[in-house]
């Protein structure tokens, strides 16, 4: 949910070179902490869990308009350095089956990676706390996913002027006027305006409801790998 689906040309060239910039410091610093650990013994699951991110990134629940990431799940076994590069690997693949524009391969990168890494830090908090696997897997998807999602209509907002000067171009370039119907339900003279309010209030309206129905699912799986590879989650006996 928390995606941007922005094809390249639409966000700033500022911003979403900034988005790359961030990004690989950040992957820089990741990497050279995972390599102390131990990246090479990581690599088949972190593998398949991008290939589990681009799936269900390619799934849309149509009523709602919503995706499952999988990002939290990802994070919680991949930790924080591994799930960023796993996000990398997703968002790359995702751009070129136009899954988003190449432009904004970064900002997604680090969109999504405020999933898996907050995902990681409020299941392990949660876990001490409640010592509830259940309650702690969920609060963690629904506060990760909403994080990211927050981060995601900030971006947006950040790119508000750039869109209304898309918008009000010269007019004699047309660009995203509609000459379908002569009679008008607007005056010829009248400019379209980005209602930001409106998109934070659909966003967030219809992102609820996906961030409760992947914190069951997530839910499900987590309880499901706990009985089979309860060493993946680090958490110890309950």
């Amino acid at each position: 949910m928390s995606h941007l689906h922005f094809p390249d040309g639409v966000l700033p060239v500022w911003l979403w070179v900034l988005g790359f910039i961030i990004m690989i410091l950040i992957g820089w610093i990741f990497l050279r902490i995972e390599r102390d650990e131990g990246i090479g013994r990581k690599l088949p699951l972190l593998g398949m869990l991008s290939a589990l991110m681009i799936l269900g990134a390619s799934v849309e629940i149509i009523p709602i308009a919503y995706h499952i990431n999988l990002t939290v799940i990802s994070g919680i076994l991949l930790g924080p350095s591994l799930i960023f590069l796993s996000t990398f690997i997703v968002n790359f693949i995702l751009a070129l089956f136009g899954h988003g524009g190449i432009t904004v391969i970064g900002l997604n990168t680090l969109i999504l990676s405020l999933e898996g890494i907050f995902g990681f830090i409020f299941f392990h908090l949660f876990f001490r706390f409640f010592k509830r696997l259940t309650i702690a897997i969920f609060l963690a998807t629904v506060i990760a996913l909403s994080i990211s999602t927050f981060s995601m209509i900030g971006v947006v907002g950040l790119s508000s002027q750039h869109y209304k000067e898309l918008i009000h171009k010269d007019d004699e370039a047309k660009l995203f006027e509609i000459n379908i119907f002569k009679k008008r339900d607007f005056k010829e003279n009248e400019k379209s305006e980005i209602n930001f309010s409106r998109f934070m209030k659909i966003i967030l309206s219809l992102g609820a409801i996906g961030w409760l129905l992947e914190g069951v699912i997530n839910t499900l799986i987590i309880k499901y790998i706990y009985r089979l590879r309860p060493d993946l989650l680090r958490i110890g006996a309950r």
